[in-house]
């Protein structure tokens, strides 16, 4: 008999990607801490939009925020870093300004 799970794909994709925000970049091939990576990502952002955009602007763009990542991951090397992680980065501290 197969044995079932006690939780939804549903209820497994939520938690699966709620916690994306609680990881270590060196699971990424990243050598910064979080902190340190996460203040790159946003001075990498304030960088390219000087002002113009905000994270949640570039998010309604899903082509310019593609490539934002992109370029972002080719400028610094971090080829295994999925996107999400880069853009979670600008929004995590647009919420949280001194986290």
């Amino acid at each position: 008999m197969i044995a079932t799970s006690s939780i939804t794909q549903t209820q497994f994709y939520r938690e699966f990607l709620m916690g994306r925000g609680d990881f270590d970049p060196a699971e990424f091939g990243v050598s910064l801490d979080k902190a340190s990576f996460t203040d790159q990502m946003v001075d990498e952002f304030n960088l390219v939009y000087k002002g113009g955009w905000t994270i949640d602007e570039l998010c309604l763009h899903p082509d310019e925020a593609k490539r934002f990542c992109v370029d972002t991951k080719r400028k610094f090397g971090y080829y295994d870093l999925p996107d999400d992680i880069i853009l979670r980065a600008v929004m995590n501290r647009r919420k949280r300004p001194n986290a």
